[in-house]
């Protein structure tokens, strides 16, 4: 529940409303106590803790509240439908940013008494209505957000094909040393996004004395009451509407008993999906863009006319004065107006006239190919060097006549170099505060070259895009497109086989049939990467491209102190070595360009691009994290624990940055592929092979949102064609195999169930009076699952599925760094969770697969490999690994390296295994099973899968009510 004197939802203090529909001029302020005086009020009904008065010194609603988002139209010319906070802390700034709620995220509504869990029941007595909505702009439905529940279709308000599509839990918990007194609504699928629903709990709950429970008394008094303060005339509306709705629908759903409401209200799921699926194929948005345009150029011709006006009187007065102007001549005599209706009206048709759709298809068109707005394309790469990955320090420990991946090592080589991207986080800055304080803003890059497209001049703004209260254009699902901070130039690092030495996976050829990108996983590094690419380089005859992670880069290693990487041998990117190379081949190109050849004339541009990027050297920045996550200037790459800014609660809104920027990374790589050059003679080497994707942990948590997005059929459909438009030599690939080791869905909740990370993020909320068992805790986690859903794989899992055929998923059973599932024998003291971990990631995925499937393995959707079926298999196919003993069976890091922990972990037969599913699944040739598979160290393949396999106890309840099982 929202409460304003105690969010009980903020790091370190308080959530608070400003304001609410009116000015403090009107008495809004003065009196915004609503008077109750009934004293008859029978206390032994319990009630929901409700109080909807936003203008109340105790208001008190639920943090999902559609009120937190309508609250802001009155209080400025400024509103963009987000959240509205007074406070300071990581969740004020988060709700402040929001233009909707979490798909995935449960939330907790608090009661004053104990109430009878058996009374309660979701589609029973707690119900989750979706609502159907007109657009706010008619005919423009990208103009603004459908927010304010009085636009809900009258005639016909409910969605009952949704409605029925709907799968939720409601569980009853005790919060902040209360027994039994909140009911927790528990998504076991996301909920569509960008849609309203109206909550419902009926009287057929009961509290524990077997009374049926009421609406709060402060409900019924604003919405049946005299107002005391006539600002409040819009909620109590909102209060009638919701209750009305509630009890019609009621009587709908269950005419045969027809109970009554005890509370309603709305709230609106975000659609912030639309950021990364915006940076990967803009023209996509561009009409939605386009209506944004049109709108806010009316909206600022008649702001520009009326200062002192508020957003709601503004959208009022644009609506009056289009009428007017509609009638002039005919019904509106301009006589009959006053001077400032008519220079508004004048203002608007200059507006009109420059706003024309094509002029605003151009602009946009022009923003794309300028880069005002961001399309992934080819970026500049370049090699420093080249050798035999046997070369490599790790490599050279391992004894080449026993050891399998010294010998795959003697027909692979390695280059080590660098690519420049876009980046949208926030650089550096001084000591290293943007990196933590850091978020996505929204494009005024953007902004500012449409407006000159349309006008003709850098002096004159024909529109402006809605705003914050504190003038901050936010990015959201409303406002996809951030603003690029700059480039950095980064470390690339590109296995690929000796074409003089080749391996036999390549048969006649001399080059790689395919190229992977590797992702490695949170607080390690790109040399991760280094075992298992030597290994698929050679067995799969891949090209394997591998980068860091946003924040990470090549730092301290805890196992081997002094030496630089997760796995020694890899060099750290040198600006000033990369600087000589770059001037040294700009200078051998020069005179072909000045002759005309276009192709040496492009790369200069290129190379003089990541020569001049904002940042050039490891991704770390060379900051590490101190005990506080605070940032540090590290004086050597031996003091850099690598990672350790990624995931910063205190920052809610970077730390979702943080992975869509990984994603953002990955799209622009994928599309760099067709130009790469991977042995150092600048030609381009993977143009047109068959592309897959491997990721581990965090890696793959990001790969499973990057490969939705890439192979989502319109968003690859719509980059294919834009880059196709500009080279018919490049397009975009989709991705032939995803594999996704250890990885899992709903971020926020995987932290809390993972033994590794939980410590830390719990401690540091714990510290500042946020504990597991609060409402205030609760809501913090909603709030911070509202703003990470954006780059959740718990958001993109389905599409995965429904767009992916081949696809494996590797799950360490007991793993302790990401959990294989929260719904039962969750960690510690943390509520069910049933959307977080490898599991419900697993299970989505098959949903999307099968459509209406329910459970794994049911011969339409994602099959298992485990003890009990552990032959062969087609994908998709998860694959489980036993982890029972995690130092010589399988753990997290497995795939990594066979032997970890100098060496006294041997992990080498799950090591094989995962290497050998994931060589099957990028040969399309299925997953090897027991009885098949190459010799390897004196066993067979087949033999080391057989006797790795692990079984888990708890998949047959992914995404499901474990009680009713």
């Amino acid at each position: 529940m929202f409460k304003k004197t105690l969010i009980s939802l903020a790091v370190a203090s308080s959530l608070g409303l400003t304001g609410c529909f009116d000015s403090g001029s009107t008495g809004a302020n003065a009196n915004p106590d609503y008077p109750i005086t009934d004293t008859t009020v029978d206390r032994s009904i319990v009630r929901p803790i409700y109080n909807p008065n936003p203008i109340s010194q105790n208001a008190e609603f639920p943090i999902n509240s559609d009120l937190l988002l309508l609250l802001g139209a009155t209080q400025g010319p400024n509103y963009d439908f987000t959240g509205l906070s007074s406070g300071t802390t990581p969740a004020d700034d988060a709700v402040n940013r929001l233009s909707g709620f979490s798909t995935s995220g449960a939330f907790t509504i608090k009661f004053d008494g104990e109430l009878n869990p058996q009374s309660v029941a979701a589609n029973a007595t707690v119900f989750l209505l979706p609502l159907n909505v007109k657009d706010q702009v008619e005919g423009a439905p990208g103009a603004l957000p459908n927010t304010n529940p009085t636009n809900i279709n009258a005639a016909s308000p409910f969605d009952l094909a949704t409605f029925s599509q709907l799968k939720f839990r409601a569980d009853v918990e005790s919060v902040d040393s209360g027994s039994n007194n909140a009911i927790r609504v528990v998504p076991l699928e996301p909920l569509p996004e960008g849609r309203k629903y109206l909550v419902v709990i009926t009287n057929d709950v009961v509290g524990a004395n077997g009374k049926p429970i009421a609406r709060s008394t402060d409900d019924l008094a604003l919405a049946n009451g005299v107002l005391a303060n006539p600002a409040l005339a819009s909620v109590q509306g909102l209060l009638q509407t919701s209750n009305a709705l509630a009890n019609g629908a009621l009587a709908q759903l269950i005419p045969e008993k027809t109970p009554q409401s005890a509370l309603a209200y709305t709230f609106t799921t975000n659609r912030d999906t639309n950021v990364l699926k915006a940076l990967m194929a803009p023209p996509a948005f561009g009409t939605d863009l386009g209506q944004k345009i049109g709108f806010t150029a009316a909206l600022k011709a008649v702001r520009d006319n009326y200062p002192t006006l508020n957003f709601s009187q503004l959208s009022a007065k644009l609506a009056e004065l289009s009428a007017l102007a509609a009638g002039l001549g005919t019904t509106v005599d301009p006589a009959d107006l006053s001077a400032q209706e008519l220079k508004a009206i004048t203002a608007l048709g200059q507006t009109q006239a420059l706003i024309k759709p094509d002029a605003i298809e151009a602009a946009i068109g022009n923003a794309v190919r300028t880069g005002a707005i961001h399309l992934p394309s080819p970026r500049p790469n370049i090699v420093l060097s080249t050798k035999s990955a046997s070369e490599l320090a790790t490599i050279q420990t391992l004894d080449l006549e026993t050891n399998p991946i010294a010998q795959a090592a003697t027909q692979v080589k390695v280059s080590q170099g660098a690519i420049t991207l876009p980046y949208f986080q926030h650089l550096p800055g001084e000591g290293g505060r943007g990196l933590v304080d850091g978020y996505w803003t929204g494009n005024t890059t953007m902004e500012a070259s449409i407006n000159k497209s349309l006008t003709g001049t850098d002096s004159q703004e024909v529109f402006k895009l809605l705003r914050d209260l504190d003038g901050q254009l936010n990015v959201n699902g409303y406002m996809p497109f951030p603003q690029q901070q700059g480039f950095v130039t980064v470390p690339t690092t590109i296995y690929f086989p000796d074409p003089a030495n080749k391996p036999a996976a390549c048969g006649a050829s001399t080059a790689p049939v395919g190229a992977t990108i590797f992702q490695h996983g949170i607080t390690t590094d790109r040399s991760a990467a280094m075992l298992p690419s030597i290994l698929l380089a050679n067995q799969a005859c891949q090209a394997v491209v591998t980068i860091d992670l946003p924040l990470h880069g090549l730092g301290g290693n805890e196992d081997a102190p002094g030496a630089v990487g997760q796995i020694p041998g890899l060099s750290p990117l040198d600006a000033s070595a990369l600087g000589a190379r770059i001037d040294g081949t700009i200078n051998a190109l020069q005179p072909a360009a000045n002759g005309g050849d276009a192709n040496a004339a492009a790369l200069i541009s290129q190379l003089t691009l990541m020569k001049n990027a904002s940042y050039t050297g490891e991704r770390h920045f060379n900051y590490t994290a101190d005990a506080a996550l605070n940032p540090v200037a590290a004086e050597a790459l031996t003091d850099v624990s690598s990672g350790s800014l990624f995931i910063n609660p205190l920052n809610m809104m970077g730390s979702t940055d943080n992975l869509r920027q990984a994603v953002v990374d990955l799209v622009n790589v994928t599309a760099t592929l067709q130009t790469m050059d991977i042995n150092g003679d600048l030609a381009p080497d993977l143009a047109g092979l068959p592309v897959h994707f491997v990721g581990n942990s965090l890696g793959g948590i990001v790969g499973s949102t990057y490969a939705a997005l890439n192979n989502d059929p319109v968003l690859n459909a719509t980059l294919d064609g834009t880059l196709k438009s500009v080279n018919p030599a490049l397009g975009y690939p989709t991705l032939q195999s995803v594999t996704l080791h250890n990885a899992g869905a709903q971020v926020t909740r995987l932290i809390e169930n993972s033994p590794s990370f939980s410590t830390p993020v719990l401690g540091g909320l714990a510290a500042n009076g946020v504990t597991q068992g609060t409402a205030a805790f609760e809501s913090f986690f909603y709030v911070f699952q509202s703003v990470v859903d954006s780059g959740d794989p718990v958001s993109f899992a389905k599409s995965l599925g429904a767009n992916t055929s081949n696809i494996l998923l590797t799950e360490v059973v007991g793993d302790s760094v990401v959990p294989n599932q929260a719904n039962v024998n969750t960690l510690g003291q943390a509520f069910s969770a049933p959307l977080a971990g490898t599991e419900p990631l697993a299970a989505l995925i098959d949903l999307g697969v099968a459509g209406a499937s329910t459970t794994l393995a049911d011969g339409n959707g994602v099959g298992v490999m485990d003890t009990s079926s552990p032959n062969s298999a087609s994908t998709p196919l998860i694959s489980f690994f036993d982890g029972s003993d995690p130092c010589n069976g399988a753990n997290h890091g497995t795939i990594v390296s066979p032997r970890q922990k100098q060496g006294t972990c041997n992990s080498t037969a799950a090591f094989i295994s995962m290497v050998g599913q994931t060589v099957g699944a990028i040969r399309g040739a299925g997953i090897p099973g027991t009885d098949n598979g190459t010799p390897v160290a004196g066993a067979t393949l087949g033999a080391l899968i057989q006797a790795s396999l692990g079984s888990s106890p708890t998949l047959d309840v992914a995404l499901s009510d474990p009680d009713a099982e």
